[in-house]
This record gives structure tokens, C-alpha cells and sequence, in this order.
């Protein structure tokens, strides 16, 4: 079920991961694009909230709404990965560049390039619908968090394209797929779980399945 790529998909990939290029940010998008990242942050982040509000059950609720949320968008995503078949612009694109990982190197694709891959991973992106996923939530759980937790999936999206490891699209229908999963699971089952249980015990509402 692979799909052509658009032209205004190509052209706007090859502005970012081939034009738009500079030595800082191939520095930072390997790094904003590791998942451990998202360890590094989250922790420390927890653990000072909570020992600065003493709310331990709210936000161990909050996160394990969270993980709910990441995870059932993550097994959808790859679900639609599995079907689409999409292969990566890393495999398909000539004289694209792309991170080696366990090199720590960039790479670049050389310009008589020919796709042999016939089935990839590519549509759409997990690290951009996990991350909107998790950032949703977050902020539909906490409120006050909305000034400033878009950056993360935004930074994480545009770092996956200049990896050469998805296409625009893939990442904006990511963000799309994983504010969806998130938003919903919240309107119909998990904001009134997180009423019941995440409250001080005065002002929960009695849970009624």
C-alpha cells in the first residue's frame, strides 16, 4: 500500500534535511531525536514537582495516564506503519543525509542513489505522534502546562526530518494521529477515572462504570 511521495513533500524535505543545514543543529537533532531524551527530561521534572507539591498520587496517576496514552498510540501507529509501507527518505532519497548512530557520524546518500528497499517504516512517524500523545495528555491533565510543552513534539518532528528518517507529512499526520489518540482517550475514559481517583478524597466523584 506505499504511496507516491507528493511533490511538495519531497521539495519541503529536501529544504530541511539537505539546504537548511548547519553545524549546530546537526549537533542538537540527534540529541532531541534520541528517545532517552525524553527519560532525562521527564524524570528530574517529576521528582521536583512532586517534592515541591507533595501530590505523589496525582502525579503518579497522571503519568500512568500518560504511559496509557503513549502506548496505545504507539501500538495504532505502528499498525498503519505495517500496512503503508512507506520507506524511509534515508532509503529512497539521493544525496540525502543521515545520522549513524552507533558511528555517531553523518552520512550522506551519494547522487546516483537507487531505492532498492520496496517496504519501509516511514508513515507515519512514532517519535511525532508519541510525543503529541504524551504532551496532550500532559497538558490535559495539567493545565498550566499548555504555555510550553508544544516545543517538545514540534522539535522532536522537525528533527526526525532532518535525520532523513521521515518525510514532512509523515510527521504532521503524526502529530495529528497522537493528539487524537490522546484528546479522545481522555474525553471518554480517562478524565473521569482521573476525577475519581486523582482528587483529595472530599472532592472525588463517586466512579459509576
Amino acid at each position: 500500500m506505499a504511496f507516491p511521495t507528493p511533490e511538495w513533500d519531497l521539495a519541503l524535505f529536501k529544504l530541511i534535511n539537505m539546504q537548511w543545514r548547519n553545524g549546530v543543529l546537526d549537533v542538537l537533532m540527534p540529541i532531541v531525536s534520541d528517545r532517552k531524551l525524553i527519560w532525562l527530561i521527564a524524570t528530574p521534572l517529576f521528582l521536583m514537582i512532586g517534592k515541591k507539591s507533595k501530590k505523589w498520587r496525582q502525579l503518579l496517576l497522571g503519568f500512568a495516564f500518560i504511559g496509557i496514552a503513549v502506548g496505545i498510540n504507539d501500538i495504532g501507529t505502528n499498525i498503519v506503519k505495517d500496512i503503508a509501507g512507506r520507506v524511509r527518505p534515508k532509503d529512497a532519497v539521493a544525496q540525502s543525509y543521515h545520522y549513524d548512530y552507533k558511528k555517531s557520524e553523518w552520512l550522506q546518500r551519494p547522487a546516483n542513489f537507487i531505492q532498492t528497499d520496496t517496504h519501509g517504516s516511514s508513515f507515519f512517524s512514532g517519535h511525532a505522534s508519541n510525543s503529541t500523545a504524551a504532551v496532550v495528555m500532559a497538558m490535559l491533565i495539567w493545565p498550566k502546562l499548555r504555555s510550553f510543552l508544544w516545543i517538545l513534539p514540534l522539535l522532536i518532528g522537525y528533527s526526525r526530518i532532518y535525520l532523513a528518517k521521515h518525510y514532512p507529512l509523515d510527521v504532521i499526520t503524526g502529530w495529528c494521529f497522537g493528539l487524537c489518540v490522546s484528546y479522545l482517550l481522555w474525553k471518554l475514559i480517562l478524565k473521569r477515572l482521573y476525577e475519581t481517583w486523582g482528587a483529595p478524597k472530599e472532592y472525588r466523584i463517586p466512579y459509576r462504570p
